[in-house]
Protein backbone atom coordinates (compact mmCIF):
# COMPACT_ATOMS: atom_id res chain seq x y z
CA UNK A 1 0.00 0.00 0.00
CA UNK A 2 1.10 3.55 -0.60
CA UNK A 3 1.71 5.73 2.36
CA UNK A 4 0.59 9.37 2.19
CA UNK A 5 4.04 10.59 3.29
CA UNK A 6 5.89 8.76 0.47
CA UNK A 7 7.23 11.24 -2.10
CA UNK A 8 6.23 10.24 -5.63
CA UNK A 9 8.96 8.95 -7.94
CA UNK A 10 6.83 9.71 -11.01
CA UNK A 11 3.52 11.55 -11.42
CA UNK A 12 1.45 12.31 -14.50
CA UNK A 13 -2.04 13.72 -14.93
CA UNK A 14 -3.69 12.75 -18.21
CA UNK A 15 -6.57 14.81 -19.60
CA UNK A 16 -8.27 14.65 -23.00
CA UNK A 17 -7.47 17.38 -25.50
CA UNK A 18 -10.46 19.59 -26.23
CA UNK A 19 -10.37 22.31 -28.84
CA UNK A 20 -13.40 24.25 -27.57
CA UNK A 21 -13.25 26.26 -24.39
CA UNK A 22 -16.44 27.39 -22.69
CA UNK A 23 -16.28 30.68 -24.57
CA UNK A 24 -15.68 28.88 -27.87
CA UNK A 25 -18.66 26.63 -27.20
CA UNK A 26 -20.90 29.65 -26.58
CA UNK A 27 -19.65 31.28 -29.80
CA UNK A 28 -20.26 28.10 -31.82
CA UNK A 29 -23.77 27.83 -30.35
CA UNK A 30 -24.47 31.46 -31.21
CA UNK A 31 -23.33 30.97 -34.83
CA UNK A 32 -25.42 27.80 -35.16
CA UNK A 33 -28.53 29.43 -33.69
CA UNK A 34 -28.11 32.53 -35.88
CA UNK A 35 -27.64 30.44 -39.04
CA UNK A 36 -30.49 28.09 -38.18
CA UNK A 37 -32.74 31.00 -37.28
CA UNK A 38 -32.03 32.66 -40.63
CA UNK A 39 -32.84 29.44 -42.50
CA UNK A 40 -36.02 28.92 -40.47
CA UNK A 41 -37.11 32.54 -41.06
CA UNK A 42 -36.50 32.18 -44.80
CA UNK A 43 -38.68 29.07 -45.01
CA UNK A 44 -41.38 30.71 -42.88
CA UNK A 45 -41.48 33.67 -45.29
CA UNK A 46 -41.69 31.25 -48.25
CA UNK A 47 -44.62 29.48 -46.61
CA UNK A 48 -42.82 26.20 -45.87
CA UNK A 49 -43.46 26.42 -42.14
CA UNK A 50 -42.83 22.71 -41.34
CA UNK A 51 -39.18 23.17 -42.33
CA UNK A 52 -38.73 25.68 -39.47
CA UNK A 53 -39.74 22.98 -36.99
CA UNK A 54 -37.22 20.54 -38.45
CA UNK A 55 -34.50 23.20 -38.29
CA UNK A 56 -35.35 23.74 -34.61
CA UNK A 57 -35.11 20.01 -33.87
CA UNK A 58 -31.77 19.77 -35.70
CA UNK A 59 -30.41 22.77 -33.79
CA UNK A 60 -31.50 21.29 -30.45
CA UNK A 61 -29.85 17.96 -31.32
CA UNK A 62 -26.57 19.52 -32.48
CA UNK A 63 -26.35 21.87 -29.49
CA UNK A 64 -27.14 19.00 -27.09
CA UNK A 65 -24.39 16.86 -28.61
CA UNK A 66 -21.88 19.72 -28.47
CA UNK A 67 -22.69 20.35 -24.82
CA UNK A 68 -22.47 16.65 -23.92
CA UNK A 69 -19.12 16.31 -25.72
CA UNK A 70 -17.76 19.37 -23.92
CA UNK A 71 -18.86 18.14 -20.48
CA UNK A 72 -17.47 14.65 -20.97
CA UNK A 73 -14.14 16.01 -22.20
CA UNK A 74 -13.44 18.21 -19.24
CA UNK A 75 -14.36 15.74 -16.56
CA UNK A 76 -12.27 12.66 -17.32
CA UNK A 77 -8.83 12.71 -15.72
CA UNK A 78 -6.35 9.88 -15.12
CA UNK A 79 -3.63 10.30 -12.50
CA UNK A 80 -0.62 7.97 -12.63
CA UNK A 81 1.66 8.08 -9.56
CA UNK A 82 4.67 5.87 -8.83
CA UNK A 83 5.53 5.75 -5.13
CA UNK A 84 8.22 3.69 -3.42
CA UNK A 85 5.86 0.73 -2.91
CA UNK A 86 3.21 0.90 -5.64
CA UNK A 87 2.09 2.48 -8.88
CA UNK A 88 -1.43 3.85 -8.53
CA UNK A 89 -3.81 4.87 -11.28
CA UNK A 90 -6.85 6.92 -10.32
CA UNK A 91 -9.53 7.71 -12.86
CA UNK A 92 -11.64 10.72 -11.91
CA UNK A 93 -14.81 12.08 -13.39
CA UNK A 94 -16.01 15.48 -12.30
CA UNK A 95 -13.65 15.77 -9.34
CA UNK A 96 -14.64 12.50 -7.69
CA UNK A 97 -12.70 9.26 -7.87
CA UNK A 98 -14.35 6.73 -10.14
CA UNK A 99 -11.83 3.91 -9.90
CA UNK A 100 -8.38 3.24 -8.44
CA UNK A 101 -5.85 0.55 -9.30
CA UNK A 102 -2.55 -0.35 -7.63
CA UNK A 103 0.26 -2.30 -9.23
CA UNK A 104 3.52 -3.56 -7.68
CA UNK A 105 6.24 -1.72 -9.64
CA UNK A 106 8.79 -4.53 -9.45
CA UNK A 107 7.09 -6.65 -12.12
CA UNK A 108 5.15 -3.98 -13.98
CA UNK A 109 5.32 -4.11 -17.78
CA UNK A 110 4.49 -0.99 -19.81
CA UNK A 111 3.66 -1.10 -23.53
CA UNK A 112 1.68 0.82 -26.13
CA UNK A 113 -1.10 -1.37 -27.50
CA UNK A 114 -2.87 -1.14 -30.84
CA UNK A 115 -6.41 -1.99 -31.81
CA UNK A 116 -7.31 -4.35 -34.65
CA UNK A 117 -6.87 -1.53 -37.20
CA UNK A 118 -3.32 -0.66 -36.11
CA UNK A 119 -4.27 2.52 -34.24
CA UNK A 120 -2.85 3.23 -30.78
CA UNK A 121 -5.38 2.10 -28.18
CA UNK A 122 -3.63 3.12 -24.96
CA UNK A 123 -0.69 2.48 -22.71
CA UNK A 124 -1.02 -0.98 -21.21
CA UNK A 125 0.09 -1.62 -17.64
CA UNK A 126 0.38 -5.34 -16.85
CA UNK A 127 1.51 -7.19 -13.75
CA UNK A 128 0.58 -10.51 -12.15
CA UNK A 129 -2.24 -11.22 -14.60
CA UNK A 130 -3.86 -7.79 -14.16
CA UNK A 131 -4.01 -5.39 -17.09
CA UNK A 132 -5.12 -1.80 -17.41
CA UNK A 133 -5.10 0.48 -20.46
CA UNK A 134 -4.59 4.17 -19.67
CA UNK A 135 -4.43 7.27 -21.85
CA UNK A 136 -6.72 5.94 -24.57
CA UNK A 137 -7.66 9.52 -25.47
CA UNK A 138 -4.02 10.52 -26.11
CA UNK A 139 -2.44 10.62 -29.56
CA UNK A 140 0.01 7.89 -30.60
CA UNK A 141 2.98 10.21 -29.97
CA UNK A 142 1.70 11.17 -26.51
CA UNK A 143 1.10 7.52 -25.63
CA UNK A 144 4.64 6.64 -26.75
CA UNK A 145 6.09 9.51 -24.68
CA UNK A 146 4.07 8.48 -21.61
CA UNK A 147 5.17 4.84 -21.95
CA UNK A 148 8.84 5.88 -22.34
CA UNK A 149 8.69 8.22 -19.33
CA UNK A 150 7.00 5.56 -17.21
CA UNK A 151 9.56 2.92 -18.27
CA UNK A 152 12.39 5.32 -17.39
CA UNK A 153 10.85 6.02 -13.97
CA UNK A 154 10.43 2.28 -13.34
CA UNK A 155 14.05 1.66 -14.39
CA UNK A 156 15.23 4.37 -11.99
CA UNK A 157 13.04 2.87 -9.25
CA UNK A 158 14.50 -0.59 -9.90
CA UNK A 159 18.12 0.63 -10.14
CA UNK A 160 18.84 0.66 -6.38
CA UNK A 161 17.52 -2.89 -6.14
CA UNK A 162 19.81 -3.95 -9.00
CA UNK A 163 22.87 -2.39 -7.35
CA UNK A 164 22.21 -4.29 -4.11
CA UNK A 165 22.42 -7.67 -5.89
Amino acid sequence: MTRPDDPPVFAATLTPQRSLTGRGLRLAALVLVAGGGAVAALFLVLGAWPVAGFVGVELALVLGLLLMHHRLGRTTVEEVVLHAHALTVTRRRGGRSVARWEFPPGWLRVSVVEDEHGRAAGVLLASHGRRLAIGRFLSREEQTELAAALRAALAAWRAPAMLAC
